[in-house]
């Protein structure tokens, strides 16, 4: 009995628990693959902005690929101003979907408190004799809280998908491939100022290895690795 009337209660807190994960934490999924026979000799690249029409003076590109250009230096990469002096050319390319709506319906529990006051009883009694008793007493009624039903709520949101992905190429003989990490996560927002370096924090193992699949990784909003990689970038 008392699970039934507590079971209301219960899924009320883990919906507000899940809401709040949800906002507090980003899930990003990272997958990178790597060439077994690329060469640790081949260091210097140059970086490209690989999104269409994209230039390597556009601010975005440079605040951006700032979180990824310190981890490529401690796998041992060494950037480089010219494609002639190149090894290899990094391709960094970045992007934000439209956002796509949907609804949560959740059961917020309803509860009705009675009781907690004091009545007052007067009583009047009259004998065979015609004389007239008065007597006062007082009663507590005790409080009392119980659960009166449901009521469904509904809870409209956005969820954007932010994108980015790094691939390296051979510069001679061109166009050989040598790995690529790609990283995305969604969440309700559209800014890529906010989930770019979060996408980076969770990339860090993995940029320029294998990961063998598709990983998910949750980064917390107040993640301290966080604030590392903007510190790195100079952010």
């Amino acid at each position: 009995m008392q699970i039934k009337r507590l079971l209301p209660t219960i899924i009320a807190l883990l919906v507000i628990v899940v809401l709040a994960g949800c906002t507090s934490s980003f899930i990003v999924q990272v997958s990178a693959i790597a060439d077994p026979k690329t060469s640790t000799i081949d260091t210097r690249y140059i970086l490209l902005n690989g999104n269409t029409e994209g230039q390597e003076d556009d601010l975005f590109f440079r605040e951006f690929s700032s979180y990824f250009i310190p981890m490529l230096a401690e796998k041992g990469y060494q950037r480089v101003k010219s494609r002639e002096d190149a090894d290899i050319e990094i391709f960094f390319r970045y992007a934000i979907s439209d956002g796509r709506t949907g609804i949560n319906t959740f059961a917020r529990p309803i509860y009705e408190t009675v009781g907690g006051n004091t009545i007052n009883i007067t009583r009047t009694r009259t004998d065979d004799s015609g004389a007239t008793t008065t007597t006062r007493s007082t009663v507590h009624v005790p409080l009392q809280t119980f659960y009166a039903g449901t009521i469904i709520e509904n809870r409209s949101y956005t969820l954007y998908t932010s994108s980015a992905a790094l691939e390296a190429y051979k510069i001679k003989p061109a166009g050989k491939i040598l790995w690529k990490t790609l990283m995305n996560t969604s969440s309700e927002t559209n800014d890529l100022r906010t989930t770019m370096p979060i996408m980076a924090t969770a990339a860090v193992p993995y940029i320029a290895n294998n990961s063998g699949a598709a990983k998910k990784i949750r980064i917390k909003r107040d993640d301290p690795r966080i604030n590392t990689i903007r510190k790195n970038a100079g952010q």
